[in-house]
């Protein structure tokens, strides 16, 4: 019984993450991707 239980509340857990993660992608498609600035380290031997 306690089974059923946790698992009902975890499928209603997930559904939940689905619907809010399907809303806000919905309601935020018109944003852009920001642009980032990367710095890449790179290591050079030194000329001795």
């Amino acid at each position: 019984m306690v089974q059923i239980i946790l698992n009902a509340a975890v499928a209603v857990l997930v559904a939940a993450a689905f619907f809010t993660t399907a809303s806000a992608t919905l309601c935020g498609g018109d944003r852009r991707p920001q642009r980032v600035a990367v710095r890449a380290n790179t290591r050079r031997p030194r000329g001795n």
